[in-house]
């Protein structure tokens, strides 16, 4: 968005971009940026046009299946329920509501007229309708970062086409959509074989994946596929193949549709946020089989309408019913507290602090406070900050995966000044002193331990503890004076942390050498007030407190203040009751004084960081030190 602002503004090249280098296709900036010209009398700024694009996008879904189901013969009734199946995909509509910024409003409307195009030309011979498809093919590699797929998709489909039916169209499609890709980048096609190698190798090891506790980056269930195509859209488009190979075998639309749903099935190993790629060719089968209802010879015609259209509403209306309940339980990621935080920020920090926060905010906090930010929603890079400049090199190697464990690792730990140290090391250099330990070592592992045992030692004393740790002296010098670097920086803490607790936990104490133990926590609400119960097991009556049967050892109520509990003293757990926010937390004992639960339960700074504003759940913490004699 702030790129957006400016090349609406006219200012040209960006001179300071806090955050991360964009790696967005141009498509949706330009295309957001052209409407807010556009229609200026009409929308108040930038990103109000950014906030309501998703939903013009989205409805176009279904013109294009509309449009492709009519190209294939299909009645009204059954090509108006599959553009009704488009805007109502469960997971689709979810990701294309307003304020859902994101290129996969594209996913279903670009690949969709690609294949109408298509098959358009050589339906009628029109080469020229060939050449469109040939450019929308290039839109659409403007427009996602996975348009390798479809491009593999239609260029197979090409080629056995043209082997059987020797037609001229599909060539000319492929050589306008290839030569315009080439142009817009030299290395767009000869890297799509390398990245789909690629694929199955992307590790974390030794570091934690951060990507494993993203829901729909995790290999889904049957259940899963169900509720994001909707049951509707499954049972139909599956069962509309049968009038596929009966009807459309000599077309370019059986290979494509083949192809695609294969490649849509096979994407669901890497998560269900690839389930629109089996969206798109499901549509389409849908229209096919409800049309071939509507034609079943077996029955009079007034019947069979009757049929057509008693089977279309029980195909839309599960989808229906699932999204109506996903959107009224959908929170939105930023609330008037964020934004509080943001302004506090941009107009009370100097302009190269540093924003350390959960990655989902990063780019929210790098666009609305205008400040770098340590994280955002790819893993990103502090080697990015303003004062080093859009031309800084980056090492090939950032972003990776580091990030997490080491801002995990600052909460986790029970000392505020090794905390301080982390992150102040990220604010600073960001990943830049793991790697120049990583470049002395060889040994990933090992260089993570290293850096985080010298991490704790006095500064003075970093270039001699690290000799003696086997680096060399001018390695051990680099990464010392590396260490040493000073920048300002925030750390922003709120609810949504609570909900992660696991998982800072469970990373930020990530072994290195051996399994990481998994940590006991638990998160509720309290459903009676006295005695005490919440909704996942804690139970305190005045005289005992326990969890689902566990010893607690100790209770700590937080209600405008912190009153502590003492509870068995062998007890194993330790449980947080958050009366203002009618949430309750039990983690385990040896966690009770680490930051995350001094920060975000307990609000306390454990004298290292201080409280530099606070907007009901949300807090802005600052270290305390002063830099310039750190």
């Amino acid at each position: 968005m702030r790129v957006n602002s400016q090349r609406a503004g006219g200012t040209g090249t960006p001179i300071t971009l806090p955050g991360s280098p964009s790696i967005t296709p141009p498509l949706l900036p330009h295309l957001t940026v052209t409407l807010y010209l556009l229609f200026t009398w009409l929308l108040p700024g930038l990103t109000d046009t950014a906030f309501w694009l998703p939903a013009i996008i989205a409805p176009l879904a279904g013109v294009a299946v509309f449009a492709v189901a009519r190209s294939l013969d299909c009645d009204d009734v059954s090509a108006t329920t599959a553009g009704l199946l488009a805007t109502a995909a469960p997971f689709y509509f979810m990701r294309t509501v307003p304020g859902f910024y994101d290129t996969d409003m594209f996913n279903l409307v670009l690949p969709l007229a690609i294949l109408l195009t298509l098959h358009l030309s050589l339906r009628d011979g029109d080469w020229r309708m060939a050449v469109l498809s040939g450019a929308l093919m290039a839109v659409f590699a403007a427009a996602w970062n996975g348009w390798q797929l479809i491009y593999s998709i239609m260029t197979l489909s090409v080629i056995v086409h043209s082997l059987l039916y020797r037609r001229r169209e599909p060539l000319i499609f492929l050589i306008t959509s290839t030569l315009l890709i080439v142009l817009m980048d030299p290395r767009a096609i000869p890297s799509i074989p390398v990245g789909l190698m690629k694929i199955p190798l992307a590790r974390a090891d030794p570091f934690p994946d951060p990507y494993a506790n993203i829901t729909e980056l995790q290999r889904p269930g049957f259940d899963d596929v169900l509720m994001a195509l909707g049951p509707g859209l499954l049972l139909a488009g599956l069962a509309g193949f049968r009038p596929l190979f009966r009807d459309w075998r000599d077309s370019m639309v059986l290979p494509v549709i083949i192809l695609w749903t294969l490649t849509g099935a096979a994407s669901l190993l890497w998560g269900i946020r690839f389930s629109e790629l089996l969206t798109a060719p499901l549509l389409i089968t849908s229209a096919l089989f409800l049309a071939d209802l509507g034609t079943a010879s077996r029955v009079s015609p007034g019947f069979r309408r009757k049929l057509q259209v008693a089977v279309a509403i029980m195909v839309v209306l599960p989808s229906i019913i699932i999204c109506t309940g996903q959107y009224s339980a959908l929170h939105p990621r930023v609330d008037d507290s964020l934004l509080d935080a943001a302004d506090y920020i941009r107009a009370k920090t100097p302009p190269d602090t540093v924003v350390i926060s959960n990655w989902v905010h990063g780019h929210f906090f790098a666009f609305m406070a205008n400040r770098p930010v340590n994280f955002d929603g790819r893993l990103a890079y502090i080697e990015t900050a303003a004062k080093r400049g859009p031309g800084y090199p980056l090492d090939p190697r950032i972003p990776g995966v580091y990030r997490e464990y080491w801002q995990d690792r600052a909460l986790a730990t029970t000392d505020p000044h090794l905390a301080d140290e982390i992150l102040s090391m990220l604010a600073s250099s960001g990943d830049e002193a793991y790697l120049e330990v990583l470049n002395a070592t060889g040994d990933p592992a090992g260089s993570a331990v290293i850096l985080g045992d010298v991490l704790a030692v006095d500064g003075s004393s970093r270039a001699e503890y690290l000799q003696d740790r086997g680096l060399d002296p001018v390695a051990s010098g680099r990464v010392a004076s590396t260490l040493s670097r000073r920048s300002g920086y925030v750390l922003v803490t709120c609810d949504r942390l609570i909900d992660k607790g696991y998982w800072i936990l469970y990373y930020g104490n990530w072994n290195f050498t051996g399994k990481t133990r998994k940590p006991v926590y638990s998160t509720g609400s309290i459903v009676q007030g006295w005695p005490l119960r919440t909704s996942d097991g804690l139970l305190w009556d005045g005289e005992r407190i326990s969890f689902n049967g566990l010893r607690v050892s100790e209770l700590y109520l937080v209600d405008a203040g912190v009153r502590k509990v003492e509870g068995d003293p062998q007890g194993g757990l330790v449980a947080f009751v958050l009366y203002d926010r009618n949430r309750t937390v039990v983690l385990e004992r040896g966690y009770e004084d680490s930051m995350f639960a001094r920060l975000v339960l307990l609000g306390d700074g454990g004298g290292v960081f201080r409280v530099a504003m606070r907007s009901r759940d949300v807090t802005v913490w600052e270290p305390i030190r002063d830099w310039n004699t750190g």
